[in-house]
């Protein structure tokens, strides 16, 4: 904001203890310097450097050899942009190398292979006829890991294709140090081009706080990420004591693949709500694991880390499941439970508004976030309630802090994707739960079976994209929220005794039109199958997609502090619990209403799988 500089600074400082204000790191991690883990000058502190067990993702330019014989360096296809498949940030036109035949190769040092690679993914483009390649480990000399043949992709057409390794001999040495690849074409055709080459590995080296998420800024930044190496390792003195009354939210969480975290180290991240009972808050997706002195995984993610908000002192650290507790303390027939992965927070700093009235006169307001997105399961293809908080501050204005149930549209259905042939509203045929959640808000845009092959062929490829993505709007502290996600890992099927499919599923349907996508290419090319809770699936509810929100409005209020029933309506200055109004709003006693339009109102595009390093995975 622009008012208070020194004072928000020492705040924040205070808050976050260690603060990086660039927040994101945008450069890539040269191959040529791997990482090694680090020694902790203590080991009650988190290492910047560990082993990491889960399957990490890594993805290398072609040009990133540190040597080649025989190839040339090309401008690619104007439209080959694939190494960046959720478009987080802006990518150029790559470079690629050609003549990737008739023995030429390139050698790739200081790759870390972890525990063994089963498949290589090579992005390539062949003209026509079919080539080959070999990979070898170490040297030009070294053991053969690997061959593939390489089929016609068409003219200037890519495809990533797999190229399986033997994964006992494809790891790192006994001592973890890592190895060379070498990549060597061994077929005729010297059209065929290189463009980049990816794996999956367990057992690899990471740096912490570069795989908490990535978010480049746009033109609002996104919120900073705050590091975790350095700070105290959980231990079991965090949990909170027995004599706390624990909230029906708190402990639904329990790892269930390898990598992940113990129970206990996910119960320390809790918070005391206004009702005195502890609930579950955010936490980082990935931590330190003191029981094995490796880095660990939640599995899950939960956005921003609310502490980079410059209005954490009046939002504090969220809350998750509030208002249900609340609601069925109050009104235990009307209770509305959602599960612990879906809750989302969202950060907006210094985002420039206009009055409402006076477009001449601007202002800049920090927004926090949270809700509850669940896009995994089949609850919000009938529910239209999901619990939500937006707090903040404008400069000139009093803080506002609301928390209640946002509104989706009707109970008991929802609409498919706002794209060309399809946008139809669909009756889940669930029976909501509660069953009288009041109509509001706008609609929860949810993929569909139906609307995936509707149209030519060409139509059906043409719209993969924007056919498989969610969009939710409601209407929120006088403004409309839209939340886009562009990767849910679920489907509405109504063929399917649970309503839903599994969207990674429909990349082994040759006939589907996403198999042709390029993350499908990149299931395919992974190695064994991928299934719709696997780390490896890029279909993990995790990339945030142009959110934003267009306005906040407040009328005048005789009182600073009203009460609302859970969906914030009906509002009194006390609470009334005959009528269920029973849920505290922070809110300015001066009414104000600001706007902000365009690309001026987008949360920064983000991926809180940061490229799928931190093991998140559905459900998220």
């Amino acid at each position: 904001m622009t008012k208070n500089k020194i004072s928000k600074f020492l705040l924040y400082a205070a808050i976050a203890l260690v603060f990086s204000l660039s927040g994101i790191t945008h450069g890539k991690i040269s191959i040529f310097e791997p990482l090694q883990p680090s020694v902790a000058a203590s080991t009650s502190t988190i290492p910047s450097t560990a082993n990491a067990p889960w399957p990490v993702f890594q993805r290398i330019d072609a040009l990133s050899f540190s040597s080649r014989f025989g190839l040339n360096t090309v401008w690619g296809g104007y439209n080959e942009r694939s190494e960046n498949p959720f478009s987080v940030g802006y990518t150029g036109q790559s470079q690629e190398l050609t003549n990737a035949a008739n023995g030429n190769y390139a050698i790739y040092n200081n790759l870390d292979l972890g525990s063994g690679v089963e498949a290589l993914m090579l992005r390539v483009s062949l003209d026509s006829g079919t080539n080959s390649v070999e990979v070898r480990l170490d040297s030009l000399n070294g053991p053969v890991v690997g061959t593939c043949t390489i089929n016609n992709t068409g003219l200037q057409t890519y495809r990533t294709v797999p190229c399986p390794l033997n994964s006992n001999l494809a790891k790192n040495t006994p001592n973890n140090d890592t190895r060379n690849l070498v990549i060597k074409f061994t077929g005729s055709n010297s059209n065929m081009r290189f463009n980049w080459f990816a794996f999956w590995a367990k057992d690899t080296v990471q740096k912490i706080d570069d795989i908490q998420k990535i978010q480049p800024d746009q033109v609002n930044k996104g919120a900073p990420i705050i590091p975790i190496s350095g700070r105290p390792v959980r231990t079991q003195n965090l949990l909170p004591d027995s004599s706390e009354t624990l909230a029906r939210s708190y402990r639904l969480w329990s790892p269930a693949k390898t990598g992940e975290c113990p129970k206990w180290m996910h119960d320390t991240y809790w918070t005391k709500a206004e009702d005195g009972k502890v609930y579950p808050t955010w936490h980082p997706p990935v931590d330190f694991n003191p029981e094995t002195n490796m880095y660990c995984t939640y599995g899950h993610e939960h956005g921003d880390d609310p502490r980079s908000s410059e209005v954490f002192n009046i939002v504090g650290m969220p809350a998750f499941g509030y208002v249900s507790e609340q609601q069925e303390v109050n009104s235990p027939s009307h209770a509305r439970h959602e599960d612990h992965f879906g809750h989302k927070v969202l950060v907006a700093n210094n985002w420039y508004m206009y009055n409402a009235k006076n477009t001449s006169l601007k202002t800049t307001c920090d927004v926090t976030i949270k809700l509850h997105m669940g896009s995994h399961s089949p609850d919000a293809l009938t529910n239209t309630a999901h619990e939500m908080f937006v707090g903040g501050k404008c400069d000139g204005e009093e803080p506002f802090n609301l928390k209640h149930f946002a509104l989706f549209g009707k109970a008991g259905q929802f609409k498919e994707p706002e794209t060309s042939l399809c946008s139809l509203f669909v009756v889940a045929g669930i029976s909501p739960n509660p069953i009288d959640q009041p109509l509001d808000g706008v609609h929860r845009a949810i993929p569909t079976k139906e609307c995936f092959v509707r149209g030519t062929q060409k139509e059906q490829l043409a719209g993969v994209f924007d056919r498989s993505r969610e969009f939710w709007l409601t209407g929120f502290a006088g403004g409309s929220f839209y939340f886009n996600l562009k990767n849910p890992s679920r489907f509405f099927d109504s063929s399917s005794a649970t309503k839903i499919s599994r969207t990674v599923d429909t990349c082994y349907n040759s006939s589907h039109p996403m198999s042709k996508s390029l993350l499908c290419q990149e299931v395919l090319a992974a190695g064994s199958k991928v299934t719709w809770d696997d780390p490896r699936s890029p279909f993990r509810g995790t990339v945030n997609s142009n959110s934003h929100f267009s306005a906040l409005a407040f009328a005048d209020s005789p009182n600073s502090v009203i009460y609302t029933d859970a969906y914030g309506k009906n509002a009194k200055t006390a609470p009334d619990s005959s009528q269920g109004i029973t849920f505290k709003q922070i809110v300015p006693v001066k009414a104000f209403h600001y706007k902000v339009d365009g690309h001026a109102s987008l949360i920064p595009v983000g991926d809180y799988s940061a490229y799928g390093k931190n093991g998140v995975r559905a459900p998220n």
